[in-house]
């Protein structure tokens, strides 16, 4: 294979890939703006300039593709002065708004400002004032005066959703980005251009000035929205789920997801969560109590024995090991059938979205279940989100024991219910609308802190029901998971859930200028 040279080591490259792709390979940092890897070659921004020798002039090194023989240097005095230069110049009209902007900590403009930028402006006349605070449809919000003119946001709208919502206007230093659409978008991932925008021109409604970023934790995760199972980046503080964004897999939805994934944690932040174990007080409907723990993991084991029946109903958005859980929990009270509830939505394209919303719902069949298509009696009933199980299927479940996320979907006959955590609170495997089993792990930072992991539960009230039964822990659970063949058919991979890092406070990167 041919060979190129960046800051003195010699690497293979495919013909066709330009400078930076051959440095990011090798994990050399080249800063770039405009250059995305999803996207078409703009080469507008300038920022990515190197030193290529035999060449006189820096070069831009998302545009100019690697040669045979050829030797740049990435961080040459050439290449430096260049970028220090294209800083100058985009910081002579952008707004000193850092303290105020969404993206501080997380821009690219501070970063580069710092690392190449001057300390003081040479430019004698009044910055361009240009429109801020410019809706861009119901979710975005836009600011003219911090857009850099990357032109990422429009090569989106053109390149991959193909709805061409956004376009160039103006000339000069009065070029702002326009919408071509009437105010609204029609792709339904509109808020991909938040993600691409490397500065704080593009900023999400749903975000906008709820945190910032360093004070967040960060958890990678899967987007349970729908069965594509996305790869995201879960961000949270104090016990709020704050923002998801799409995290690169390739795999399964390379560096994009939806805006319904992306917005559908509301329900983890609701005020109406169920935090405490209840247990039936009375005869009537609906007549609860809380109770700690250890008085509901006995409850549980009496009811159940009481009742002599099995079976589950469980959302399909419950993990591999919460439905193996419930399966055996289940049987150890008498025999039922398996079954999951999921919403099937009209919604699914070519691209991303599935009409099948059910997280687990190939991992679910894989295990036994089958799908729900009307109310039967159950020994265990798993509800994370309410309209995943629908109120006719909830209350005609008349479960012994719920694992329900929501006070409000708590059926009325039910004679114990313990506090299910959201899919953001808990570790565990999912597995995808293509048969791809994913992990998803807990964040510390979302939703109540004292909440049991369903499993130990559903464990303490099994041995409490059969105390000659054989211990499990996690370990047990995927081995009781690799026993079913349909299971162990779609390859678990050994996922160690260590616990989340304790979030820690510290200071941004960049400095305001």
């Amino acid at each position: 294979m041919p060979t190129i040279t960046i800051d003195g080591r010699k690497l293979e490259f495919k013909p066709g890939q330009t400078i930076i792709q051959v440095a990011q390979a090798a994990g050399i940092e080249v800063p770039h703006y405009c250059y995305h890897p999803g996207l078409s070659v703009a080469g507008n921004c300038r920022i990515c300039m190197v030193e290529v020798e035999k060449n006189p002039r820096p070069q831009i090194a998302c545009y100019v593709q690697a040669a045979d023989g050829m030797v740049v240097h990435t961080q040459s005095a050439l290449a430096r002065e260049a970028r220090s230069g294209t800083m100058e110049m985009l910081l002579v009209n952008h707004p000193l708004d850092c303290p105020i902007c969404d993206q501080a900590g997380e821009c690219k403009l501070q970063d580069y400002a710092f690392e190449f930028g001057h300390p003081t402006t040479r430019s004698p006349v009044e910055k361009t004032h240009l429109p801020k605070a410019v809706p861009f449809g119901a979710k975005i919000v836009y600011d003219a005066e911090r857009c850099i003119k990357c032109t990422r946001c429009v090569r989106f709208t053109e390149e991959v959703t193909r709805t061409a919502e956004l376009s160039m206007g103006q000339r000069g230093d009065h070029e702002v980005v326009i919408m071509t659409s009437k105010g609204e978008f029609a792709t339904p991932y509109a808020m991909n251009i938040v993600d691409l925008c490397p500065v704080g021109a593009l900023t999400s409604r749903d975000f906008r000035f709820e945190s910032r970023v360093w004070f967040m934790d960060f958890t990678e995760s899967v987007c349970t929205g729908c069965a594509r199972g996305c790869n995201v980046t879960v961000g949270a503080r104090g016990g709020r789920f704050l923002r998801m964004t799409p995290r690169e897999n390739q795999d399964v939805n390379r560096w994009w997801m939806c805006d319904a994934g992306r917005t559908g944690y509301k329900f983890v932040n609701a005020p109406t969560r169920l935090l405490r174990p209840r247990v039936r007080a009375g005869a009537g409907a609906g007549d609860f109590r809380e109770a700690d723990w250890d008085e509901a993991v006995a409850a549980a084991a009496d009811a159940l024995r009481a009742s002599g029946r099995g079976g589950v109903l469980a959302d399909a958005g419950a993990t591999l090991e919460e439905l193996v859980a419930a399966r055996d929990l289940a049987a150890a009270s008498g025999k039922g059938d398996l079954r999951y509830a999921s919403r099937v939505g009209t919604d699914g394209d070519a691209f991303l979205v599935v009409n099948e919303k059910g997280a687990n719902q190939r991992g679910a069949e894989a295990l036994g279940f089958a799908r729900a298509t009307g109310p039967a009696p159950v020994a265990v009933l798993l509800v994370e989100r309410g309209d995943a199980v629908p109120k006719a299927l909830r209350d005609g479940a008349d479960p012994v024991v719920a694992f329900v996320t929501d006070a409000g979907d708590v059926p009325p006959t039910a004679q114990v219910v313990f506090p299910l955590p959201t899919w953001a609170e808990k570790d565990g495997l999912l597995v995808n609308v293509d048969g791809r089993v994913q992990p998803v792990r807990r964040s510390r930072a979302v939703g109540p802190r004292d909440l049991r992991a369903p499993t130990a539960v559903m464990e303490e009230v099994r041995l409490a029901l059969d105390p000659t039964a054989e211990p499990r822990d996690h370990a047990g659970l995927h081995a009781a998971l690799r026993a079913v063949p349909a299971v162990a058919a779609l390859g678990l991979p050994d996922v160690v859930f260590a616990p989340a890092p304790t979030p820690t406070v510290a200071a941004p990167r960049s400095r305001t200028r």
